[in-house]
């Protein structure tokens, strides 16, 4: 018997403003199936559904049609909060995977699940797996441990939530072009982060982009989306 995937779409259409003169069709009967421990990068043009579509797995994007499974459980009518215990989600605007008005270490603790460190002055106290990822980011994140997360720079609010996200116990991560407002040299020291923590511990990915530049290190296949409808090359298995 197959391994049961880690995400599959089946048929999954989203529309907003249904039955308006306003009515979009975002995604049009969409299926694709992420195998666990696959990475798949989505392109497409601005409004061609990418975000939706990552927004449909994740709950917030309310489905009109068709059916959303996370490791062969059907989610589709599961609201965003109970789908988060499954997923990990890196947003384009940092300040959406974290707690703005918290301190970086407040965060990071809240992710480790509540151990209760003692802050230093100019340390950040956290779990191996955390503090290995801070400094592999190239982030001066143990200095700003009791820095507001708001009062830290876009990058470095950047770095933040995906430390924070690839230091979670999720196994599955959704990544909603995060790298777009990043220099050429960040992006491609986030995405080696990623393609090392991804090997270290089997995470399935799916990831929204305007391009691959960059992704060649985390081995993805792509598949693209125009108007709502999606395109996935054959090797790339469909439901």
């Amino acid at each position: 018997m197959s391994e049961v995937p880690a995400i599959e779409l089946r048929d999954v259409s989203v529309t907003y403003n249904h039955g308006t003169p306003d009515e979009v069709a975002a995604l049009r009967t969409v299926s694709l199936t992420v195998q666990k421990g696959e990475t798949i990068i989505i392109t497409g043009n601005n409004g061609s559904g990418k975000s939706t579509l990552l927004r449909a797995i994740a709950g917030t994007a309310p489905v009109t049609s068709g059916t959303v499974l996370i490791g062969g459980t059907d989610v589709t009518h599961w609201p965003p909060h109970r789908r988060a215990r499954l997923l990990g989600f890196i947003y384009q605007d940092p300040m959406l995977g974290t707690c703005p008005n918290m301190t970086v270490h407040e965060n990071f603790r809240l992710v480790a699940g509540g151990h209760w460190w003692s802050l230093l002055p100019e340390r950040l106290h956290a779990e191996d797996g955390q503090a290995g990822l801070v400094e592999s980011s190239g982030l001066p994140l143990d200095r700003k441990a009791g820095s507001v997360m708001n009062s830290l720079s876009g990058g470095q609010r950047q770095g933040a939530a995906l430390v924070l996200a690839l230091s979670s116990s999720r196994s599955i991560l959704l990544m909603d072009e995060f790298t777009s407002s990043l220099d050429h040299s960040v992006r491609k020291s986030y995405l080696r982060i990623i393609a090392k923590q991804s090997a270290r511990q089997q995470l399935t990915i799916l990831g929204v982009m305007h391009d691959l530049a960059g992704t060649d290190v985390l081995h993805a296949r792509e598949a693209r989306l125009s108007g709502g409808e999606i395109y996935v090359p054959k090797e790339v298995r469909l439901t």
